[in-house]
């Protein structure tokens, strides 16, 4: 998967902009892309969903543990016996990293999230969407009784015989708050690239006029907090990322194994 510097898909909601509909195509382009990569880091890069085309290998985790039974072997509980060929076998079921039940599972682990399936080709044919699923946004089941090849030909096009392809989307869809944030934010950026009246903050700290004297907030202020000074914008920012991460967070835990769930279709 390629490296990302900005968000691959990241929709905005400029409905509320009067100045965007009379800016060129250009300058409205040149706002959207400025926007939405800053909120997209702002955010810890969460969010945007980006096609991508990967040609992965099958895992087979119960075959792969599959050993022996003979009278006080080590091949005891936890190990659950299951017949392959004719032949008793155990399976370590409960320590299978691919695994949660003790029978054979046609599946292939995709980078997640994955959002849904394009489409999957094997040997040069399309295959039925019906027959697979994903489970938990990265496991691609088989469910049409066939099992994904064991090996492919990386040499030869994703389409063709030979070839095991999956084109998918991958990421986290922007919610409609973060549309309207990007969009807000956009708009302030094109005001101020045509030299209009904007919200974006100044470092301006005291002003005096006529005898009047007032004090703004350093904008380096907002800059620290991983803010932007734009109200709307930034309650979305604080609502998605309270504790202003810089990327997606994870959790391992060799205790714990969470369970199985159907996310898509």
């Amino acid at each position: 998967m390629a490296i990302r510097v900005e968000p691959c898909q990241w929709p905005i909601d400029a409905g509320c902009c009067d100045a965007w509909e009379d800016a060129s195509e250009e300058d409205r382009e040149f706002a959207r892309r400025v926007a939405t990569e800053i909120l997209w880091r702002l955010t810890g890069m969460r969010f945007g969903l980006c096609p991508v085309t990967v040609r992965p290998c099958r895992r087979k985790c119960a075959d792969q543990a599959a050993l022996p039974v003979w009278a006080g072997s080590p091949a005891a509980p936890p190990f659950i016996p299951y017949m392959r060929d004719g032949v008793w076998c155990n399976a370590r079921c409960g320590t299978c990293t691919t695994e949660c039940g003790c029978s054979p599972l046609c599946e292939v682990l995709l980078p997640a999230p994955v959002h849904d399936v394009t489409e999957v080709w094997v040997d040069g044919q399309l295959v039925d969407p019906g027959g697979y699923r994903v489970d938990d946004h990265r496991l691609l089941i088989r469910t049409d009784g066939e099992c994904w090849p064991d090996c492919q030909d990386l040499e030869m096009p994703h389409d063709a015989p030979g070839a095991f392809a999956v084109t998918y989307t991958w990421g986290v869809p922007v919610p409609p708050a973060g549309q309207y944030a990007a969009g807000v934010y956009a708009c302030e950026l094109l005001k101020a690239c045509t030299g209009g009246p904007c919200q974006l903050p100044k470092r301006v700290q005291q002003i005096t006029r006529d005898g009047v004297q007032m004090t703004v907030v350093d904008p380096m202020d907002f800059l620290e907090q991983g803010l932007t000074g734009i109200p709307e914008v930034d309650t979305w920012v604080k609502a998605v990322n309270p504790h202003r991460l810089t990327g997606r967070s994870r959790v391992y835990s060799p205790d714990y194994r969470p369970p199985r769930r159907t996310t898509w279709p």
